[in-house]
């Protein structure tokens, strides 16, 4: 007999915290994300057992259909929770409080920074922004 629909509430239960301590014995063995940051399409991809990978997406301005995915940086999973993670997450406005551990994903103000480390950075104008978003909007639909 499965506990798989007591362990998540799908029939019920309020059970919150039980719930949460459950999916955290879990590691992420494979993870695909994409994000909008600074304007750019971002794609954060993690596979067992290696470190989150964070990947810019380029298109070459010659030929749309010429996509390529520059990585421009890395973080180390992380194992558990240290001392200050709630406290940490909810300064990065994190929706659920640090409640549910993210394996230490890399944030938006790291990809931020991460972007705008990167030799010949120049930011995107407000128009470039919203076409960006615009188009990945599109592309997610």
């Amino acid at each position: 007999k499965s506990d798989f629909g007591n362990s998540f509430g799908f029939f019920g239960g309020d059970k919150r915290e039980e719930k949460i301590n459950f999916v955290e014995k879990f590691e992420p063995t494979f993870h695909c994300s994409n994000v909008m940051v600074e304007g750019d399409i971002i794609r954060i991809l993690r596979t067992y057992p290696g470190p989150w990978r964070v990947y810019l997406r380029s298109v070459d301005p010659e030929d749309e259909t010429n996509i390529e995915w520059i990585e421009i940086g890395s973080k180390e999973l992380t194992m558990s929770k240290t001392a200050d993670w709630e406290k940490q997450v909810k300064e990065d406005g994190d929706n659920d409080g640090g409640k549910l551990f993210d394996y230490g994903i890399p944030g938006y103000r790291e990809i931020e920074d991460m972007i705008k480390g990167r030799e010949g950075y120049v930011p995107k104008s407000l128009s470039e922004r919203a076409s960006s978003a615009f188009n990945f909007i599109k592309d997610t639909l």
